[in-house]
């Protein structure tokens, strides 16, 4: 009996396989570094302690603790914009769904 051919992946494979090679490239860049300096962490706690909840659930009506700060606007390793660019907090599904996917399609995470 015969069976199904393997689907055609094309050059750029399935958005699964996209992603991780988008990711994979992205920990390469030396300004992932910079979130382990003490100025980032530090600014990040007053981030979060300033504004505890998500700005996005928050904007819905869900309360959820936040757990990241965001850059509203990418700083795409611009040292300026990752020191004293304007954050806001997320949570972490948040962050790594709605506000990335924005970011990827060239939006500014701060338009809630």
């Amino acid at each position: 009996m015969p069976t199904m051919p393997a689907p055609f992946k094309g050059s750029g494979g399935t958005p699964r396989e996209r992603a991780k090679v988008y990711d994979a490239d992205r920990r390469k860049l030396a300004w992932r570094g910079w979130y382990n300096l003490a100025v980032w962490k530090r600014r990040r706690a007053d981030q979060l302690a300033e504004e505890p909840l998500c700005a996005r659930c928050y904007s819905q009506g869900i309360i959820t603790e936040a757990t990241v700060a965001n850059h509203v606007k990418p700083h795409r390793g611009n040292w300026e914009l990752f020191i004293n660019g304007r954050l806001e907090s997320a949570c972490k599904p948040c962050h790594d769904s709605v506000i990335q996917s924005e970011e990827r399609k060239g939006n500014e995470a701060g338009s809630i």
